[in-house]
């Protein structure tokens, strides 16, 4: 996918497939991920683990 136009304002902070323009807000999916608060893949059983450095 290629997207074009003007920068964005605010920096983006990126966490394995966590992007935001809030670093709270990624800290905040991190908990979410490790509670299971994100909908389930359909077909899927297992959690996917964060990657290492994520606590």
């Amino acid at each position: 996918m290629l997207i074009g136009g003007e920068p964005l304002a605010e920096p983006r902070h990126i966490f394995w497939n966590f992007v935001s323009s809030s670093a709270e807000r990624i800290e905040q999916a991190k908990a979410d991920w490790r509670e299971r608060r994100f909908p389930g893949v359909p077909g899927e059983h297992e959690l996917m683990p964060l990657p290492d450095g994520s606590v």
